[in-house]
């Protein structure tokens, strides 16, 4: 999409928010303390999530246009949040037309998971599902989750992907879950992805959050030992040469086309988001802020978008990163620049109910 820059809007792909009444249910399990930490999941409990004018606020001292809604993460806490969050998600979205977009997000250990997520196309006009990279039960290429493959592509949902809160085998220990485990989580969904579902699903199109966890720096890696599709992983690793002579790369390729990117997770350090433009693509790779985490302000959120501002790239590259990318993406249509920047508008959603 070729944007004019003064009116191309910035789109947040990695905003989170939880309905009041979610935060509340999670508040009562936490029994008073700020995170919720169990065998399932691992949270911070701030106040900002539910608070929908602190998220306004926010940016529109920051000059963000729109913030695409999710938290996958709270979605292995069952069928009821995940519909409580839909709802919420839905109300938010109606209340503050073009300004947010929310996400379906179903329980993969729930039956009902499929029905869920047609609903809330159906109902509530959501145009895109928003997943964990894996819950205690389940990877991604389980075959129990097929059919949620199936409606997603049939339905043409773009998949918003976000680690699991508390990954399997993952310690607490210094945040280690958060710093370490995390990332991992969706370094391995992305492995499960390229070799075990998207070979089924070539019309998926699927965003791993925080510049990929370490896929981006493992791309050569992951290229090793990648198998053809339906096949063994390669008994020994194979280089570049020899990965060519076998045309095992085009197979990689493809399936790699289907990943998008986003710059969150990593606390404002350009040479990462640098590294991420450079091997995902500057039209795979989308502006995340991990608001209200990982920033929780205005300033903080300014200061994650003068990461991409100051990125060695044309400004046509930087506005796809912004806005552009996501306006595509998710269906979004631009009507105009931020107030904060230039004229006036927002973006609006096809999908969503009127």
């Amino acid at each position: 999409m070729s944007l004019d820059a003064a009116r191309a809007p910035v789109v947040d792909v990695h905003h989170h928010y939880l309905p009041p009444q979610v935060l509340a249910d999670l508040e009562s399990r936490a029994g008073g303390a700020p995170r919720l930490v169990n065998e399932r999941i691992s949270i911070t409990l701030h106040p900002m999530l539910a608070d929908v004018d602190a998220h306004l606020e926010a940016m529109d001292a920051a000059g963000v246009d729109t913030a695409v809604l999710t938290y996958s993460g709270v979605s292995v806490l069952g069928k009821g949040v995940c519909t409580a969050l839909n709802d919420g998600l839905a109300s938010v979205e109606a209340a503050h037309r073009g300004r947010f977009v929310g996400a379906a997000h179903v329980d993969l250990d729930d039956e009902s998971a499929v029905a869920e997520l047609e609903r809330c196309v159906r109902d509530l006009g959501f145009r895109l599902l928003a997943l964990p990279c894996s819950t205690p039960e389940r990877t991604l290429d389980d075959a129990s989750l097929e059919p949620v493959w199936e409606a997603a592509e049939g339905l043409d949902l773009p998949v918003v992907l976000h680690p699991a809160m508390l990954p399997t085998g993952a310690s607490t220990d210094y945040g280690l879950e958060r710093s370490c485990a995390r990332p991992f989580d969706t370094t391995t969904a992305a492995v499960r992805l390229l070799s075990g579902v998207l070979p089924r699903h070539p019309g998926l199109r699927v965003v791993l959050p925080h510049c990929g966890g370490t896929a981006i720096f493992l791309k050569g890696r992951l290229q090793m030992f990648f198998g053809r599709p339906g096949g063994p992983p390669p008994s020994l690793p194979r280089t570049v040469r020899e990965r060519r002579l076998d045309g095992v790369d085009d197979d990689f390729a493809a399936r790699w086309a289907q990943l998008w990117f986003d710059t969150a997770g990593t606390g404002g350090w350009s040479p990462a988001v640098a590294f991420a433009a450079a091997v995902a693509g500057t039209d795979r790779l989308m502006w995340g802020s991990d608001f209200p985490l990982e920033s929780h302000s205005a300033a903080t959120l300014r200061e994650l978008v003068s990461v991409v501002d100051g990125l060695a790239l044309d400004e046509d590259q930087r506005v796809a990163i912004r806005g552009a990318n996501a306006c595509d993406l998710f269906s979004l249509h631009p009507t105009g620049a931020h107030p904060a920047r230039a004229g006036t508008g927002s973006i609006a959603s096809t999908g969503s109910p009127a």
